[in-house]
């Protein structure tokens, strides 16, 4: 018979001193401490299970004490009495984990940078830059943080949907093609176990709802000819002063039409229009940059006396009617295939969205900026504190933009 070991004491653990090799002090139970030539005191336990000795390491002493070494024990005892082996816990624990932590890294964020540096040697910097953007602006924020593994086909539809309502259907498919490509990749380097864009019909999933669409303008040489036609209205002078503010501020051509002296604060440079004017009844506020304050400034001689900034040509104590702006920019030979007076949010939002990466903004400042509703009654309450300070900051971009394109040569 085995002869039974003293249980060991801290005082005997601690007067222990590394020899030339290992050997070990046995507190009972299989319980013993290694004493390794370099100094080390490590705790072993030893035990049998299914007929075969085994042993599990249960740490360093003295960061696992005496007494904590021996409660380890008699868990790990109690676990082989229900019929579980500790070493294969422990195995089949440390490879979740490491499945885990594995899953974590291979984010579709971490993915799909790999991805875009892995082809961004075949491509032209302005194309590599385009990519990069559709990914950046449309997903890396709404499922970016999931491990590809986990991304779903709702969080495609989402992502499709959340586009689709800016109304930037061609936007929306390019960054689906980029994902398809993505998950490809994915699938291809073992980083994902299926590409499940493949399983969307893309001609279904995009645009599946009617998205009306007001004709704009967005790119630069077209942007230029209409802001140039614009300062050179020949026709009234109340139609063309709401047609030079009208891209500077984005509104919907009801709420420009309807404004009044008593909403423009000169002295901070803010339009701040009451909730019962909104399409979405909630106030707004419109940062006014330089050029709007100068028009508004000078449009104040001729209509300062009236409660409305665009008086109507016939009745001066209403405001400029529905069809004004629209039939001043046929005047200005401009169909209505090409611009309508809503066209001018359009324009905006387009160009802010491209190119987030180059005002520093969120689509949700964009958003705000545009009196779009919030889906979350608690993103609502955030939003109407209102980014001001970054909508400030995305109208002084957007006015400097325009203002670029009109000393364009």
């Amino acid at each position: 018979m085995a002869r039974a070991a003293t249980p060991l004491t801290d005082k005997e653990i601690k007067a222990t001193r590394a020899q030339a090799k290992e050997y070990k002090l046995f507190d009972g139970g299989g319980l013993y401490l290694s004493v390794m030539p370099t100094g080390g005191k490590l705790w072993r336990l030893k035990y049998t299970y299914e007929g075969k000795e085994k042993r599990i390491a249960l740490g360093a002493y003295p960061s696992v004490s005496l007494a904590a070494a021996r409660k380890m024990r008699e868990d790990n005892k109690t676990k082989i009495a229900l019929g579980i082996d500790p070493a294969a816990e422990r195995n089949a624990a440390k490879a979740t984990r490491q499945a885990k932590e594995s899953e974590a890294e291979n984010t579709l964020n971490a993915v799909a940078e790999e991805y875009l540096n892995n082809i961004k040697g075949d491509l032209t910097e302005k194309y590599y830059t385009k990519l990069h953007s559709y990914f950046d602006n449309n997903v890396k924020k709404e499922i970016g943080m999931k491990p590809i593994n986990s991304v779903t086909r709702a969080d495609i539809k989402t992502v499709i949907e959340k586009i689709e309502e800016r109304g930037a259907v061609e936007v929306a498919k390019k960054t689906v093609n980029l994902l398809e490509r993505i998950f490809k990749y994915a699938v291809s380097t073992d980083k994902a176990q299926h590409n499940i864009i493949a399983d969307i019909e893309k001609r279904y999933a995009i645009k599946r709802r009617s998205v009306r669409h007001h004709p704009t303008i967005t790119d630069r040489a077209g942007i230029k000819s209409l802001l140039a036609a614009i300062d050179g209205y020949q026709g009234d002078y109340v139609t063309k002063c709401a047609l030079q503010i009208a891209p500077y501020v984005a509104l919907r051509p009801g709420e420009l039409r309807a404004a009044e002296w008593s909403e423009i604060d000169f002295e901070n440079a803010l339009w701040k229009i009451p909730a019962e004017k909104m399409k979405m009844r909630k106030p707004h506020i419109v940062p006014l940059v330089p050029y709007v304050i100068e028009v508004l400034k000078e449009l104040q001689q001729y209509t300062g006396h009236n409660k409305y900034v665009f008086t109507n040509a016939v009745y001066k104590d209403r405001f400029m009617s529905e069809n004004t702006l629209n039939y001043a920019l046929r005047r200005m030979s401009f169909t209505k295939d090409e611009i309508v007076s809503h066209g001018f949010r359009g324009m905006f939002s387009t160009i802010a969205h491209e190119k987030m990466g180059e005002h520093g903004h969120s689509s949700d400042v964009i958003e705000r900026q545009l009196a779009h509703t919030e889906r979350s009654s608690v993103k609502a309450a955030y939003n109407h504190a209102e980014h001001l300070e970054a909508r400030k900051e995305l109208m002084k971009w957007w006015g400097g933009y325009l203002d670029g394109i009109k000393a364009e040569k």
